[in-house]
């Protein structure tokens, strides 16, 4: 088995955010690299429309993206080929407002590599993101969850080589964000699972919150995404439960 190598992913123009990133690369416990991101801001409109289309999968997506959320998508297919073409047999990887707990993050990494042959794609949830469900390994202070519900957001991973080469497969085109596409085993053939505690936490409010954001939209827009928002949830949860019955 090769060892591991860990992503930064990192949109450049986001200087504020490099210190944290060299303080992540100091802490990490394997050999790093900063991968520039997909800035989405500079995508032109014939990119966007190449990868980007609604209505590509169930239950559909009740919002369209903005460039942001495309360029880190985008980010992570990037990774993913990284990862094959190095012939890695997996790799940690991270978003740039990651922080770890240095001792914490030590007992992750060592769990996810004793149990490497019961894994494909776990991620390592920040602090604040409780996971729920039937836990397959114990390590010290940590456990290996098959969630539940699969939580958001992509803030670190550990990603195999089979991970990658199959959800670059079925991502050369996308219909919602790269952590919501994630929680989607039915369509990706990947079931994530999780590290709980993991010892990351998410680092983005004190380096100048999220880079994906949109513009702040009118309050009728608001309300419908405050609407809109937890009944596409319950839909993901419904069909998560129904893809985990034998013989789905």
């Amino acid at each position: 088995m090769s060892e591991p190598k860990a992503f930064i992913i990192h949109l450049e123009r986001s200087a504020q955010r490099r210190p944290q990133v060299e303080r992540l690369r100091a802490a990490l416990p394997c050999a790093s690299e900063i991968l520039d991101a997909t800035d989405g801001a500079l995508l032109a409109p014939n990119e966007t429309d190449r990868v980007y289309g609604r209505r590509c999968h169930r239950p559909l997506y009740p919002f369209a993206l903005n460039r942001g959320e495309i360029g880190v998508f985008l980010s992570h297919r990037a990774v993913w080929r990284r990862i094959l073409a190095e012939g890695l047999d997996y790799a940690l990887v991270f978003e740039d407002d990651a922080a770890i707990d240095p001792n914490s993050f030590a007992r992750t990494f060592a769990l996810a590599r004793e149990t490497r042959k019961i894994w494909s794609y776990a991620l390592a949830p920040s602090e604040k993101t409780p996971v729920r469900g039937e836990i397959l390994a114990r390590g010290e202070g940590v456990a290996l969850i098959r969630p539940e519900n699969p939580p958001l957001r992509a803030i670190a991973q550990f990603v195999s080589a089979e991970a990658a080469r199959r959800l670059l497969a079925v991502t050369e085109k996308f219909d919602r964000p790269v952590d919501t596409f994630l929680q989607m085993s039915w369509v990706t053939g990947v079931e994530l699972l999780a590290f709980q505690p993991s010892g990351v936490r998410d680092a983005s409010a004190g380096i100048g919150g999220s880079t994906i954001q949109a513009k702040k939209k009118p309050l009728p827009h608001r309300l419908a995404r405050e609407t809109l928002r937890p009944l596409y949830r319950a839909q993901v949860r419904l069909w998560h439960a129904f893809a985990r019955r034998p013989g789905f």
